[in-house]
């Protein structure tokens, strides 16, 4: 997706380092004004600045005031544009994101029993592709025989916020969205260039008692050490989808909530994008199979090689099993678990500042 002109002058003229530094301080000053706190030197900012300054000279101030709010005085709150610009161009190389992030692989790499049922797809523009990579001649034929109630159509590239994701359920002989759009073969063609059709997780009771329209997952951050490849759950919370929503993202009017990462259980507040505090009604409740989503992060996170940094979005199935929906290993969003009050590497953050140091 191309960058806006603004941006695209910014950079030609000052850099991208400057550039980015920028935005994002400007990004977080407007957030900081918006949501009345003080714009002024917070508690503890010097020791962060003196952290930070070790990977980039300059060192956003109002990133670390706005989140002091939420995270309390801690030096791991990290700048914007050294998270994208430095740390994560070192755990996550750009060079080997492309394949790792296509959905249409998630099977391949995580296994099939651990994510949805993939019921066809279509990757770079191809014929219409089965579960396993097989020309389907007949798409009508596979949707009129599909045995499952709903499924969820999403572009497999090049997306994020739930952008044109679509959950269409079974209506007699054929799939309908709400918006009245019909499945078919031919709306497939015309869908786009890389797309996967998958069963619709339905859902643990729990998990849908605050929205049971959209899939709600629980959002583990996931860092394996650079040391010794041990995976870490560093940041952990429960998201759901606003009123009829079908995506579970803040973006779209979601909620979100810090799950304790020892014991899975649910805080006493929620929150929304802007960082607006809400009682959370199912509070202190303990989050279904928690340690078998924490067993299968880890699972996610040793099965790609190449990046140490994951951000993993699992569903808990009406049986209780943890099904990974998605991973992130790119344009890491630290935002809402700042919110929460958890940090992107916790204990971690400064085994990993000096792994970019020597890199």
């Amino acid at each position: 997706m191309a960058k806006p002109l603004y941006k695209r002058i910014a950079r030609s003229i000052i850099g991208d380092p400057l550039t980015d530094y920028m935005l994002y301080s400007r990004y977080c000053y407007r957030a900081l004004r918006q949501s009345g706190f003080p714009t002024g030197r917070a508690e503890g900012e010097g020791e962060y600045h003196r952290r930070w300054k070790r990977l980039f000279p300059l060192v956003d101030p109002y990133i670390y005031r706005l989140f002091v709010n939420y995270c309390g005085p801690t030096p791991d709150i990290i700048p914007e544009d050294i998270l994208h610009r430095i740390i994560e161009e070192r755990l996550n190389p750009r060079r080997y994101w492309d394949v790792y992030e296509d959905k249409t692989m998630f099977p391949h790499f995580v296994g099939t029993e651990n994510t949805p049922v993939s019921v066809l797809a279509r990757i770079n523009g191809s014929i219409v592709l089965g579960y396993d990579f097989t020309p389907v001649k007949e798409p009508q034929r596979i949707l009129h025989e599909c045995p499952y109630d709903a499924l969820i159509l999403k572009p497999s590239v090049d997306t994020s916020c739930g952008y044109k994701v679509m959950k269409f359920f079974r209506s007699g002989d054929h799939y309908q969205a709400s918006s009245g759009v019909r499945l078919s073969s031919e709306y497939l063609q015309q869908y786009g260039r890389d797309w996967i059709l998958q069963e619709a997780v339905e859902q643990h009771p729990f998990t849908a008692r605050n929205c049971n329209t959209a899939t709600n997952t629980i959002r583990i951050v996931v860092y394996r050490s650079v040391v010794d490849e041990a995976p870490h759950v560093t940041s952990a919370y429960f998201r759901f989808g606003g009123r009829d929503a079908v995506v579970d993202n803040a973006h779209a009017g979601g909620r979100y909530v810090a799950l304790d990462i020892e014991s899975g259980r649910l805080a006493k507040s929620m929150f929304d994008e802007y960082g607006n505090r809400y009682p959370f009604p199912d509070a202190d409740c303990i989050m279904p199979s928690w340690n078998r989503a924490v067993e299968l992060s880890h699972h996610v996170a040793r099965s790609i090689p190449h990046h140490h940094l994951f951000a993993i979005d699992m569903a808990i199935d009406k049986n209780g099993k943890p099904v990974v929906v998605e991973y992130n290993i790119g344009g890491f969003s630290s935002h809402a678990g700042y919110h929460v009050g958890q940090t992107v590497f916790g204990p971690y953050t400064d085994e990993v500042i000096d792994f970019c140091l020597k890199r």
